[in-house]
């Protein structure tokens, strides 16, 4: 039932391991590369937040990526600045990634805001002329000179002009001004004006092309006017020669290729107007030079039309920017925003979004980056600072961190005869000297054989007892040799071999990415719309799996280092063909959503390879626990790995170096959880009188030399004495422990492991369930976890 419960534990922890990189995948980054040409030009995304008034119609690459151009369309009205203007306009630049804004040195510049279509329009010798009715009430005129402000962002004062009507009049044409714009745009007592007339005149005056109008290649006239021309109570004209300037309007030739063009705004309600003649003649003449008849003014869309009636086919603004160096991208949608607030105020005028989506997750675009050898130099640190912390913390800071615990536990003063711990009676005399204790003296209460604390680290820091017997008695720390090896933690040789592993492949993967720049038939092949690298797989597979391999396989010779090679090349090329199938699955189904999830699929996979092919026939027993352990450690890196992917400032090829890293040590840690730790080392002899289990720990650390003897001779630690119809030397053969890991030495001939002999001066490792025989006495080297 435990087991049971224990397992279902298990199940739940992958499954909320797997749902979290599901859920992170829903705002994965689409991957998507850009072939370098002189500039490179693609559709941006519009997206609208607050002010949809300017949208996004192209971006413009510069062949280093150091600079781009980001061309935009007006959508709405409402402008009356130059965004270029500083005086007037403040320019707010914002790039995010998944919404997350980014720090200033890696968001782009403004350098330069060009207002293409006024130079477009000045380049084009477009004039315009607003022939403005001045009897209009001062909120009309206001809306108006509105417009005017508006306008005034494309046409230059020389080429914005303008003419008032009142009464019988209408005055010169005069280019607009500030002072126009306050002193002409006010309402006069006048009931009537001369519209037909006026708009006869001035229609001769643009058509003459002088004077002001000198040069035009291309003109427009507006006119704003409530058009009102007769007088209601006695039904008649205002002009007394209203019907000749009204034929002369309804017959002006009509030319689809015209220069001229005319659109009349009728500020006046469909109530207020007459609704026929009086619409119909405005209508017929703005007909005839390809324009309309307007009862609502919009500028944006005006003019907008004025250009396709021109052919003109240019954006409204664009906007430069320069990248900070060192910038990265890498496949992720960099959304960039630019706001336009009003000095003053401090009101948004406009903005606009668009997102940018370059590079690709395993070949990014740097610009103007580092040469490979500086991020070599780079990685290197990063890989010894790794090195040293791993080191640092695993042999000094936890071991003493342990150490302090265990002595505020277990380390206590003698108090006295009446002293207890932990509802047990502590006895009066140490268990390993036989002295009575002191009172104030420091023991040792770690199992039920209490002893001086002097005398503990007298034994090798355990108690006596310390075996099948007392499973307890031991916490091993060395205060007074702080560098002694068997202070560090069980695990820093994993992690340190995997950092080591890492550092190996992530610089075999920079070299290789950096001299194939070209790309072989397969890269060529991979590219759109995604690449992941299948040698980045390889390389991990190769170096990752003969760390481990070379700490899990104990066989010592040239047959084991064929096995261990032989176990590096079938793992490496199955981590190459699981990126590669993972890649020509995303392009077959064309995926474009959910490619972390695929990208965590091909790591995963790569790692249940890497620590199967390290584990299977090893000292490490394989059992479920590892593949639920793997899973556990490799999801745990993609998760990690996003979130270095997305906030990290970094080089993206040191970052590169760090993510290796992290899924190095996921591995290792896998394997080294299930690994065998255990000091108690057991000798199982067959043969002798009886079966019986030999702890050579105990031999070990009684004996300085760390050697326990085999052999006839009375002076062997183990006598062969009832074999007496084998031909065995006084010393046959030897077990030595270096570095707390045991060597069988045969010192004569008559030692056969699995049947071949072990040559006089040979040593092979010894590990969990190895057998070796001498004589007719079997032995099997046994490890008993704690």
């Amino acid at each position: 039932m435990i087991n049971l419960k224990s397992q279902m534990y298990n199940i739940k922890l992958v499954m909320i391991l797997v749902m979290t990189i599901c859920l992170t995948a829903c705002d994965e980054l689409v991957q998507r590369f850009v072939d370098t040409s002189e500039y490179e030009t693609f559709a941006a995304h519009f997206e609208t937040e607050q002010v949809p008034s300017m949208e996004v119609v192209n971006l413009t690459f510069s062949p280093d990526y150091k600079s781009f151009v980001v061309a935009t369309k007006m959508v709405s009205s409402g402008i009356e600045s130059r965004l270029g203007d500083s005086t007037k306009v403040r320019v707010e630049v914002q790039e995010t990634i998944n919404g997350i804004r980014r720090t200033k040195h890696s968001t782009p510049t403004l350098v330069q805001i060009r207002n293409v279509e006024a130079e477009g329009v000045t380049k084009n010798n477009v004039r315009m002329l607003l022939l403005i009715d001045r009897t209009l009430p001062q909120a009309e005129l206001d809306k108006i000179k509105n417009y005017v402000r508006e306008m005034r962002t494309v046409f230059d004062d020389n080429q914005l002009l303008v003419a008032f009507m009142d009464a019988d009049k209408v005055t010169q044409t005069f280019p607009i001004s500030d002072y126009l714009l306050s002193a002409y745009f006010r309402h006069t007592d006048s009931d009537y004006i001369y519209l037909y007339r006026s708009m006869v005149l001035k229609f001769e005056e643009m058509s003459k092309r002088k004077d002001l109008w000198e040069g035009t290649e291309r003109s427009v006239m507006i006119t704003f006017s409530d058009n009102v021309v007769y007088n209601d109570d006695e039904d008649v004209p205002y002009d007394p020669e209203h019907f000749r300037y009204e034929e002369q309007l309804v017959h002006s030739s009509r030319n689809q290729d015209s220069t001229f063009l005319s659109y009349f705004v009728c500020m006046a309600t469909q109530e207020e107007a007459n609704e026929d003649d009086e619409q119909n003649v405005p209508s017929i003449f703005c007909a005839n030079h390809g324009c309309e008849y307007m009862t609502s003014f919009n500028w944006t869309a005006l003019k907008h039309k004025i250009y396709n009636s021109f052919h003109f086919d240019f954006p409204d603004n664009e906007f430069t920017f320069v990248n900070p160096n060192h910038k990265v991208y890498r496949g992720d949608q960099k959304v960039l925003t630019l706001n336009f607030y009003d000095i003053k105020t401090d009101k948004l005028l406009t903005s606009f979004t668009t997102t940018v989506s370059l590079g690709e997750l395993y070949r990014p675009i740097i610009v103007h980056g580092h040469s490979i050898w500086f991020v070599i130099i780079q990685g290197g640190f990063l890989a010894l600072f790794l090195l040293l912390g791993v080191y640092l913390i695993l042999q000094f800071i936890v071991p003493g961190i342990q150490y302090l615990i265990f002595k505020r536990k277990y380390v206590l003063p003698y108090s006295g005869l009446n002293m207890s711990f932990h509802g047990r009676a502590v006895g009066q005399t140490c268990y390993y000297c036989k002295a009575p204790f002191q009172v104030g003296e420091n023991i040792v209460l770690k199992c039920e054989h209490t002893m001086h604390e002097t005398c503990w680290e007298e034994n090798d820091y355990h108690c006596t007892e310390y075996s099948d017997r007392c499973k307890h008695g031991s916490h091993y720390y060395n205060r007074h040799r702080i560098f002694d090896p068997r202070n560090a933690s069980f695990y820093m040789k994993w992690i340190l071999v995997a950092i080591l592993a890492a550092a190996m492949a992530w610089l075999a993967y920079s070299l290789y990415m950096n001299f194939n720049t070209t790309g072989g038939i397969m890269e060529q092949f991979l590219r759109p719309p995604v690449t992941q690298i299948p040698f980045l797989g390889a390389v991990v597979g190769f170096f990752l799996t003969l760390a481990l391999t070379t700490l899990t396989i104990s066989k010592q010779g040239w047959r084991s280092v064929l096995q261990i090679t032989i176990r590096t090349l079938i793992a490496s090329a199955l981590c190459y063909a699981t990126f590669l199938l993972t890649n020509i699955m995303i392009l077959f189904f064309g995926i474009h959503r959910g490619l972390y999830i695929f990208d965590a699929l091909s790591w995963v996979i790569s790692g249940f390879i890497i620590v199967l092919s390290a584990s299977i026939a090893s000292r490490v027993v394989y059992n479920r626990k590892l593949l639920i352990l793997t899973l556990l450690f490799g999801s745990l890196t993609m998760a990690i790995w996003v979130v270095f992917y997305q906030l990290s400032e970094l080089d993206y090829r040191v970052l590169l170096m760090l993510t290796f890293a992290v899924y190095a040590c996921g591995m290792s840690l896998s394997i080294a959880t299930i690994a065998p730790r255990s000091e108690r080392y057991f000798l199982n002899m067959q043969g002798a009188v009886k079966t019986m289990d030999v702890a050579l720990y105990k031999w070990f650390r009684n004996n300085d030399d760390k050697v326990v003897t085999i052999g006839k001779s009375v002076d062997c630690s183990l006598q062969l004495s009832w074999d007496i119809q084998s031909n065995i030397a006084p010393v046959q053969a030897e077990i030595r422990l270096w570095h707390k890991i045991p060597y069988l030495v045969a010192l004569e001939p008559g030692v056969f492991i699995n049947g071949k002999p072990l040559k006089p001066g040979r040593k092979t490792r010894l590990y969990h369930g190895k057998s070796f025989t001498i004589g007719n006495t079997s032995f099997t080297y046994i490890e008993k976890d704690r």
